[in-house]
């Protein structure tokens, strides 16, 4: 159950949130306000309001930003249960793909069959790489938040590269190598090929 008591020891920015949220403004309104808070504020705030006051809100934001509340909030598997059934896709879609796949992991199997097979073909395939193996194979392990560049790339190239990808992918910190094959050689720390020359190769660096 949502907790409908407001808790006095939250920021004062939790109370303002849900005063918005009843306030009965038109969904482009709200959504726009809502916009100004950063997605944890507002899953902190999501503890001051009841059932149906987290359903209104949720139905009018975003899945990209709707799958940022909840990951903030600890509380996912709750409030993503009071979502319709295409709002749980579009949502699942936008978390981590490690973390869609575990909450999958925890579902009756009919459900989590049903919510997969409404997915894009490319999620679909991602969690279900990620979800099949068991907890004490590495493959359970794995994931696809990374980075990789080309083996013999100069570093301009290789920067260039990676501004594409980090839009779509946040761990770079360790960016890794791999040869034509799609074999891994090697990585490198984001810092090294940063400070690197632009015509060196990033071999040089892995």
């Amino acid at each position: 159950m949502y907790n409908e008591v407001m808790n006095a020891t939250l920021p004062e920015f939790c109370t303002e949130i849900a005063q918005l949220v009843r306030s009965h403004l038109a969904p482009g309104i709200l959504r726009k306000k809502m916009s100004q808070f950063h997605e944890k504020d507002i899953a902190l705030a999501l503890t001051l309001l009841t059932t149906e006051e987290c359903q209104a809100l949720f139905r009018i934001l975003s899945a990209e930003t709707l799958a940022n509340i909840l990951e903030y909030s600890g509380r996912l598997d709750e409030y993503i249960r009071e979502l319709t059934i295409r709002k749980q896709v579009d949502v699942l879609s936008q978390l981590e793909a490690a973390t869609a796949a575990e909450y999958l992991h925890r579902m009756e199997k009919a459900e989590r069959n049903t919510l997969i097979e409404l997915m894009d073909e490319d999620v679909r395939n991602e969690i279900m790489l990620l979800s099949s193996f068991d907890e004490d194979e590495i493959g359970s392990r794995m994931s696809t938040n990374y980075i990789s560049l080309c083996a013999g790339s100069s570093v301009r190239q290789a920067m260039r590269t990676l501004i594409d990808q980090a839009a779509e992918h946040d761990n770079i910190s360790t960016i890794y190598v791999v040869g034509e094959d799609g074999i891994l050689v090697g990585a490198i720390d984001l810092k090294k090929l940063i400070i690197a020359r632009e015509q060196t190769e990033i071999d040089a660096i892995t």
